[in-house]
């Protein structure tokens, strides 16, 4: 058989038609030039096969032209309307607001200006931060000692005296040297360091146990022995003066890992805890019993109880600090309260806890005083959370403490990111439009193979992109995105019965107008569907004196029963995100069935004989290359026949010369 490869624009042989790896000798007897005559008889399907590759280069430079468009409209949409990216998103309303508040202690109050609030000076103290209602263990449950004077801790007779074989013997910490000449001065960091260097000069404790500094929340400080290994170490003896640490005492050191059986032996029960939520008792279950957690239960997992059983109202933490369990309410505010009635195992859980029984703990509120711009008497305010609004002014408050927050106009910003994004919308109108326009040169074909080989490269790119001019000449996916995007601008926002729903519209024509328009007005249509800001008066008013309808005709979403947007009563940038969606998916994906992507990347057929899917470029493509190889087998066939037929006539020409040749020896 002849070699013709389907990337091969010219039939195989050795001679005329050659360059294919099948050795032929032809012609010997006939004096004909086979290969020649064959690559000649062969020209017609050559050029079937060429005009096949041609048309699929065509759908080639379709796609790419397509992927193109796509990847800028994915640009637009990442840019102006990713939900995790809001400072830019179109779509979140705060990028509407005109007002800017600024203050001067931001790390305790913060402020937003919304809509309408009054611009200036206002004067915030807060004496009081709106609190959660908190139980907190009476005691730590890791082994550390409350330091109220460092004195205490130095000086001769002062000693930390621990066992680690059961107190059968002692081993005996030396305080007396602690701030001494040559030793580091007596603070508690320098206590840790010290009692360390102790343990460490005695074997019979060094890798043991371990000191170390530790200082609350509320400033208390505090003295934590930690054991270092699996074998049980105690403190037998302590004398520190007016410091007391409790003895015997064997060392633990907790966390939200440790097992509660580690806290009470007899909690290898099903246990439950009656909480009392704002006057409600709520029933808390962890089965630690054989049937359950069987003794493996941790405070952890008690923590988990607490939470599933409130619906997270309640919630639980293990202070490694501290060494104290804690117990808090979500809400804040005088009107939440918390209190642990009881449990169902004579008070061993909350004993173990260190939580009091029937100890009601209650919320706080914020209490804040507000001097508003223009005024000199400041208002006091309470409110049951950190997160309020008030006269248009959001606050945000983290600690106690004084600022002047100070609120100023920024038409300026709103301004700049609508211009923006009008910006790089248009660039892709604009590439859309040039692609839809172009005029197709039919002077200039895809190149065939034979052609590309006696041409340089860099005449081959200038021929391909006059080749792909007006390859996407009225394209009917592209004609219709440019429609639905002309509509979402153009169509007035209106509810359900068709009545305007905002006092400000697009457009350049009335004193409702904002301003944003066709480039020359809204008859023309110089630039296509290009929108611009055409009088930035009109906009800069609208975002100062008309904020919230500017937010409305711009971010307004209704839905219908099924949850879809209804296009009229939906604002522009929700209409234009909507499109966008439909044609190129959601932000942050590339692949996807949306009308663009799917046409330009997902082939749907994959039938032997190209019978299915939806005609989408891949699959136009996979038609193509089924198309080729067909009319290529078809030419490999044929060149195969008129070789052998050659063949023939060379055989019989030889036996022609070989009977004339007899017949002259004969007649000789």
């Amino acid at each position: 058989m002849s070699d013709i490869s389907s990337s091969s624009s010219t039939s195989t042989g050795m001679t005329g038609a050659g360059g294919g790896q099948l050795l032929r000798i032809t012609g010997m007897a006939t004096g004909l030039d086979v290969d020649a005559m064959v690559k000649k008889m062969m020209a017609v399907e050559q050029v079937k096969v060429d005009k096949a590759k041609q048309n699929q280069q065509l759908v080639l430079w379709k796609q790419q032209a397509y992927q193109d468009i796509i990847s800028s409209i994915k640009d637009l949409q990442n840019s102006f309307f990713d939900p995790l990216s809001p400072s830019n998103n179109m779509l979140s309303q705060t990028n509407y607001n005109s007002l800017i508040a600024a203050s001067t202690n931001s790390t305790a109050i913060n402020a937003t200006a919304q809509t309408g609030a009054a611009t200036g000076a206002y004067s915030i103290n807060v004496t009081q931060i709106a609190q959660s209602a908190t139980l907190i263990s009476n005691k730590t449950l890791n082994t550390q000692f409350q330091v109220t004077n460092i004195a205490n801790w130095s000086g001769v007779g002062n000693n930390i005296t621990f066992s680690t074989d059961g107190g059968v013997t002692s081993q005996v910490v030396d305080l007396s040297g602690f701030g001494s000449t040559g030793v580091p001065s007596k603070d508690l960091p320098n206590l840790a360091s010290y009692i360390n260097n102790q343990i460490s000069s005695n074997p019979n404790l060094n890798g043991k146990v371990s000191a170390s500094y530790v200082q609350d929340s509320t400033g208390t400080n505090y003295i934590k022995l930690t054991p270092l290994t699996s074998t049980s170490i105690q403190l037998t003896a302590a004398t520190t003066v007016s410091d007391i640490m409790p003895t015997p005492a064997t060392l633990n050191a907790a966390s939200g890992s440790t097992m509660i059986t580690s806290l009470d032996p007899t909690l290898n029960a099903n246990l439950n805890l009656n909480l009392n939520l704002n006057g409600k008792v709520i029933a808390i279950n962890l089965d630690n019993s054989a049937t359950g957690k069987n003794g493996s239960a941790t405070i952890n997992d008690l923590i988990t109880a607490i939470n599933t059983a409130t619906g997270g109202k309640v919630t639980g933490k293990f202070d490694d600090i501290t060494g104290k369990f804690v117990l808090q309410t979500s809400s804040t505010g005088s009107t939440s309260t918390l209190s642990i009635t009881g449990d169902n195992v004579g008070g061993n859980l909350t004993s173990a806890l260190g939580i009091a029984v029937n100890s009601p703990s209650q919320g706080l509120d914020a209490i804040v005083q507000i001097t508003p711009p223009g005024s000199t008497t400041a208002t006091t305010v309470t409110e049951n959370t950190n997160n309020f609004t008030l006269n248009n002014m959001s606050y945000s408050l983290t600690s106690t403490g004084n600022s002047t927050i100070t609120v100023n106009t920024n038409t300026q910003g709103v301004h700049d990111k609508i211009k923006n994004f009008l910006d790089k919308y248009n660039a892709v109108i604009d590439k859309i439009q040039t692609k839809l326009s172009e005029t197709k040169n039919r002077d200039y074909s895809p190149l065939t193979d034979s052609q590309k080989s006696s041409m340089k490269d860099s005449d081959i790119a200038a021929w391909n992109a006059k080749a792909q001019q007006g390859i996407l000449r009225n394209d009917d996916n592209l004609e219709k995105l440019l429609s639905d995007l002309r509509n979402a601008f153009v169509t007035p926002l209106t509810d359900a019965t068709g009545a305007r729903t905002s006092s400000v519209y697009f457009g350049n024509i009335g004193s409702g107008s904002i301003g944003i328009d066709t480039p020359n007005g809204a008859n023309t249509t110089t630039d296509g569907d290009k929108i611009t800001i055409v009088d930035d008066t009109k906009l800069n008013n609208a975002i100062l004196n008309h904020g919230d309808d500017l937010m409305k005709l711009f971010t307004n979403i209704t839905n219908d029963v099924n949850g879809n947007p209804i296009f009229n009563q939906t604002g522009i940038f929700q209409r234009i995100n909507t499109i966008l969606q439909n044609n190129v998916g959601y932000t942050g994906t590339s692949f996807n069935s949306a009308i663009l992507t799917k046409y330009a990347n997902i082939q749907d057929d994959y039938t032997i004989n190209g019978s299915g899917g939806a005609n989408t470029l891949p699959d136009q493509i996979y038609y193509k290359q089924l198309m080729i190889k067909k009319l290529t087998d078809v030419m490999t066939t044929k060149q195969e026949q008129y070789y052998q037929q050659f063949s023939k006539l060379e055989t019989a020409m030889n036996t022609l010369n070989a009977q004339q040749a007899q017949l002259s020896q004969l007649t000789g």
